[in-house]
């Protein structure tokens, strides 16, 4: 007994060091389950964990989803690459297996798993902040850089998740706390809203679009949810309004940032000024429109006195590139234009310092240094598609980019429906749509679908695809685990995620993904109004 409590205690130091890792390290995410292996095979006791496995009906379902990767390598020529994918999605059923072969953890113990994960993200938040202050010896170029640990858009996944943890914990804090002194339970309670507020405005440092939809889907989905449990018809109306408010807040807004955005200054167009103050001669090219903060950007341009002036203020030569790899000439044009500047020697002389620093790493418009506010991505965002529509490359428009992503999946779907083209030969088939149709994307920027559901399908067909589906859905449903606060949450936010990423291809991805599914779809249900004042110990599953 004392061994086999002595193991249950490296599980839950493992699987807690595990979810504090998950936005910290990838290698340590690595490490720590080869630990959970090791413990693992150390402990013994198979015939016991082998009947758990055996006799749980909703984890022999959910196990169909890698043994449908495995079985789809039978039609693969590329095994290296499948062999990789297959290595890639391990956690996803290694994490699930320790965790139902142990027996099911308390609720204690998942709790402080969970804060663990939280706590992993608020460091790294905090470490991101540090480092886009300067306080830390880590160049931040843009807001992909503020993650430091893992991609962006996985670490701002682990942000929303965080901070929608936080929002049951608090409504919880007493039971949590467990203790009289009220002092104590208060100052607990308002740490927990402080952290998560601290994480809601961290994910507007990231700039993560898809975060911040995942973020505002779960707002209103729990504020319906929340609806229905109020008794008191004034609060449910307020919060209705509420529900109602934040779409019609986000269109008015976004649709404000687009007439922003083409709101353009006036220009006689017949009477340009052809000279600068030294006398040299304009260019203007009236037939470009593109614009910058709406200004014309090919107005106003005088490149011989823009090369003199900017090699004298600079140590980047004009023709050189910037630290982003771009032309430094055209990110110069375009941040002059952006200040409503004129291409000339005086435009570049009335640059500062950080301008000229801003420039040489790239930036093209003087509103990305606003490093907290939201708007210069949404700007981001409509200005490629502006560019695009002017019939400029979708190379570098990562939003754009996705759009041909999704067509060349959608088109390799097609020749093959019904049994796809394997685990191993998903790269392989992209590589071979965009040779075959002279894309113009470059090598570098041709990738997947980034829409998992699609990736599936194309490695699978569309039987394939409801079969993996279905082992991902119906465990959920054979455990009861549909009104589980944090299943919701879970599955609401990875679903979504996978709408324009990848997620499972990934390492951050399938351990966030087989961490917490096996915690809250295995695990004990954590109902959205009681779920602590059920017995601590659940019965082995």
């Amino acid at each position: 007994m004392f061994q086999e409590a002595i193991h249950r205690k490296i599980y839950f130091y493992l699987f807690a060091a595990l979810a504090c890792a998950l936005p910290l390290s990838v290698f340590a995410n690595s490490f720590l389950q080869i630990l959970l292996l090791v413990n693992w095979i150390i402990e013994g006791k198979y015939s016991a964990k082998w009947k758990r496995l055996a006799s749980n009906r909703a984890f022999l379902v959910y196990a169909l989803f890698f043994v449908i990767h495995v079985i789809a390598m039978a039609w693969s020529s590329d095994l290296e690459y499948g062999l990789k994918d297959l290595k890639a999605k391990l956690p996803l059923i290694i994490i699930p297996f320790v965790f139902v072969s142990i027996g099911a953890l308390s609720y204690k113990e998942i709790k402080w798993i969970v804060f663990s994960f939280i706590a992993g993200t608020l460091i790294g938040s905090l470490a991101s902040v540090l480092a886009v202050l300067g306080a830390l010896p880590v160049e931040v170029t843009n807001f992909r850089d503020a993650s430091l640990f893992v991609g962006h858009i996985r670490f701002s996944l682990m942000v929303v998740l965080s901070v929608f943890f936080l929002v049951y914990f608090v409504f919880h804090s007493q039971e949590l706390c467990r203790t009289k002194n009220k002092d104590w339970s208060g100052f607990f309670k308002w740490f927990l809203i402080v952290t998560a507020l601290w994480l809601s405005a961290f994910l507007l440092l990231l700039k993560s679009l898809s975060g911040i939809v995942v973020f505002v889907v779960l707002l209103l989905f729990l504020a319906i949810k929340a609806v229905k449990l109020i008794p008191d018809r004034i609060i449910r109306f307020v919060i209705m309004v509420f529900v109602i408010c934040i779409p019609l807040l986000i269109i008015l807004y976004l649709g404000n940032a687009v007439n922003r955005f083409y709101t353009v200054e006036e220009v006689d167009m017949q009477n340009l000024d052809s000279l600068t103050l030294n006398g040299n001669p304009y260019v203007h090219q009236t037939y470009n429109r593109a614009i910058e903060n709406g200004h014309y950007v090919w107005f106003y341009l005088c490149l011989e006195e823009l090369e003199k002036e900017w090699n004298q203020r600079s140590d980047v030569p004009f023709d050189g590139e910037a630290e982003n790899g771009e032309k430094l000439k055209f990110s110069l044009i375009r941040y002059l234009t952006s200040k409503g500047l004129r291409k000339d020697s005086v435009g570049v002389h009335t640059l500062s310092e950080t301008d000229i620093a801003a420039i040489e790493r790239g930036v093209a418009n003087h509103i990305y240094l606003n490093r907290f506010a939201l708007y210069p991505r949404i700007y981001q965002v409509i200005w490629e598609f502006d560019r695009y529509n002017r019939g400029y490359s979708a190379n570098n428009k990562s939003l754009v980019q996705r759009y041909y992503y999704l067509k060349a999946g959608w088109h390799i779907l097609k020749q093959h429906p019904l049994t796809g083209v394997g685990t191993g030969d998903v790269r392989e088939a992209f590589n071979n749509y965009y040779n075959n149709t002279d894309s113009s994307l470059t090598q570098k920027h041709r990738r997947r679908a980034h829409n998992q559901y699609l990736t599936l399908a194309i490695a699978f067909g569309l039987p394939g695809f409801f079969i993996v589906m279905l082992s991902l859905l119906l465990p959920v449903f054979v455990n009861k685990r549909w009104d589980s606060y944090f299943t919701a949450v879970f599955l609401i936010a990875m679903g979504i995620s996978m709408l324009n990423e990848d997620t499972l291809e990934n390492n951050a991805g399938v351990v966030i993904f087989g961490l917490f599914y096996a915690l809250f779809v295995f695990g004990p249900q954590w109902k959205w109004v009681k779920g602590l004042e059920q017995r601590d110990v659940l019965k082995k599953q």
